[in-house]
């Protein structure tokens, strides 16, 4: 065999765990995903179906993205000047989607924060009521 093909047998040996590792991860995030999105719907259903519809915006500015680099690097370089405003445009449309998800999850998560800190607050009065109420009952114990 030659180096040359050698070469490119250990690379695609080489590659096979990495483009696993790459499907494991991208599985990975679908199924975190879809909990997310079963936790969303469980909180609200309307909250769920906004995320699902900024996801999927994201999905298509990300393709649109992708398709117009793919024109433009099929371009000679000399050519590309007038795709590169489409080019531009697509990426503030995929960068505008991002800022939409991420929006939504600031929202989603100062109304936790929110909620956390009335739980606390109602903690923090159960616990004075109790530490008020064991000083009482210490005021009925006889004296030693």
């Amino acid at each position: 065999m030659s180096k040359a093909v050698l070469c490119a047998l250990l690379l695609a040996i080489l590659a096979v765990p990495a483009v696993l590792s790459a499907q494991a991860a991208r599985g990975d995030l679908t199924a975190r995903e879809r909990e997310f999105i079963e936790t969303l719907r469980r909180e609200s259903p309307a909250s769920a179906d906004r995320f699902i519809a900024l996801r999927n915006a994201s999905d298509q500015a990300l393709a649109e993205l992708r398709r117009r680099e793919a024109q433009v690097n099929a371009m000679p370089t000399d050519l590309r000047g007038p795709l590169l405003p489409q080019l531009k445009q697509a990426q503030r449309n995929y960068v505008d989607s991002q800022f939409k998800i991420l929006d939504f999850l600031d929202e989603r998560d100062r109304g936790i924060i929110a909620s956390l800190q009335q739980d606390l607050t109602q903690f923090k009065r159960a616990l004075d009521e109790r530490q008020r109420s064991r000083e009482e009952l210490k005021k009925l114990l006889p004296a030693e």
